[in-house]
């Protein structure tokens, strides 16, 4: 893999032969929202995620749809595991996609005067290759959250395996899942509570999401996590092979950046909540969908207007989310990419439609990518993500039809 595909898939967290073609489908509505897509979801994707599995070497695939602030449908393909069939309980590994639980964690907690978005980390937080850097005390909890805090993506991104500051903090766009961290234990220090306990307490309990966790394996989880499928289609024992989460080393730590473990419909309930927004006021919402940070011209990011792509107008990273705004229309997702799993969220605060995509495999961006398309609502970000995996993977997906 080239230092470009690296850096894409460092960035893509936002986004099998063999494999049988069993399908498990269920219908919540038949009913579509005005101005959604339209197809049959149950018929379409019930046709082409089986054969995108097998094509693209993921294991299992977890689908839901949500029409106009509802889940409507949700399906379920492939295998969760070696001979045991995806489901509505199977638990997949999301990645990145916890950094939405984090931010909007810091944002619910903000909303009720408990922290502040702009209060300086460092009277709270200790880094031992940070802390003595005068860099550090620029830090806050919004520049952070927004990825512009100066730091590559974890200490292992650097080639001594120290972390530092690459740029000043607020200067420019670096994605970084320790930034997320930092932030995330200033919350927990501050307050003088788990941070996974907070996100719990002012966050999902109150709308009453209990099947996540922040990359802690639990016993409610027992037989229902998806089996990793690397990229050349073969599972991985995650006690072997699959990093944090391996329960050998695995130290009792949650994560605010990496490995958010939940389930299709538990995640669709958390965003249409997040639409909503009922603990935020009027500006808080309007933050979470503000561009931060800029991604015009980026290397990873930029969109090349071309045939059959339309670039947004302004696109960029808010709060914990990437933001695109074409004229009057938005639409805020995040994506999670690993070695074993892959995870597309996405909604538009207008529409309130949205998808949640979840694989089990190396190769899910291929399959994540292909599945938006054939849903049908955001076909600008379909093919604009259509355009960045031929860029840095040098694969063409075609264009499926929604019909």
């Amino acid at each position: 893999m080239s230092s470009e595909q690296t850096l894409f898939r460092l960035f893509f967290c936002v986004f099998c032969a063999g494999l049988p073609a069993c399908v498990n489908t269920t219908v919540l509505s038949g009913e579509r929202s005005e101005g959604g897509a339209s197809f049959d979801s149950e018929r379409v994707l019930d046709r082409e995620i089986p054969s995108l599995l097998a094509e693209y070497d993921a294991a299992g695939a977890g689908v839901g749809i949500i029409k106009n602030g509802e889940l409507t449908w949700t399906g379920y393909y492939g295998e969760q595991g070696p001979g045991i069939l995806v489901t509505a309980q199977t638990v997949f590994n999301t990645a990145s996609v916890a950094k939405t639980i984090a931010a909007e964690t810091l944002l619910a907690l903000s909303a009720k005067g408990l922290i502040s978005l702009d209060d300086p980390i460092h009277a709270h937080v200790e880094h031992p290759d940070l802390s003595i850097d005068p860099r550090f005390r620029k830090l806050t909890p919004r520049l952070l959250l927004a990825h512009r805090g100066g730091l590559l993506n974890w200490p292992y991104s650097y080639e001594d395996g120290r972390a530092a500051f690459i740029s000043e903090p607020g200067e420019s766009f670096s994605y970084s899942g320790m930034g997320i961290e930092l932030a995330a234990q200033y919350a927990e220090n501050r307050l003088g509570k788990d941070f996974e306990d907070l996100a719990f307490e002012y966050l999902l309990d109150p709308i009453g999401v209990g099947e996540m966790s922040l990359g802690r394996p639990k016993p409610w989880m027992e037989d229902r996590r998806a089996t990793p499928m690397g990229t050349d289609g073969a599972y991985f024992d995650t006690a072997t092979g699959g990093g944090r989460l391996s329960e050998d080393n695995y130290d009792g730590s949650w994560s605010a950046a990496d490995d958010l473990l939940t389930t299709v419909d538990a995640y669709a309930r958390f965003m249409i909540a997040v639409m909503e927004s009922d603990w935020l006021d009027v500006e808080a919402r309007a933050v979470r969908t503000r561009i931060l940070s800029p991604l015009e011209g980026d290397p990873v990011w930029n969109c090349t207007p071309e045939e059959n792509v339309v670039c947004a107008d302004r696109y960029g990273h808010g709060l914990g989310w990437m933001v695109y705004r074409f004229a009057d229309h938005a639409v805020v997702k995040h994506g999670g990419n690993d070695s074993g799993e892959n995870a597309l969220v996405i909604y538009s605060p207008d529409t309130r439609n949205g998808a949640v995509i979840l694989v089990n495999g190396g190769n899910g961006i291929f399959v994540s990518t292909q599945i938006l398309g054939l849903i049908g609502d955001e076909p600008e970000i379909a093919a604009y993500y259509r355009q960045l995996v031929k860029k840095f993977y040098g694969v063409e997906l075609p264009v499926l039809r929604g019909d």
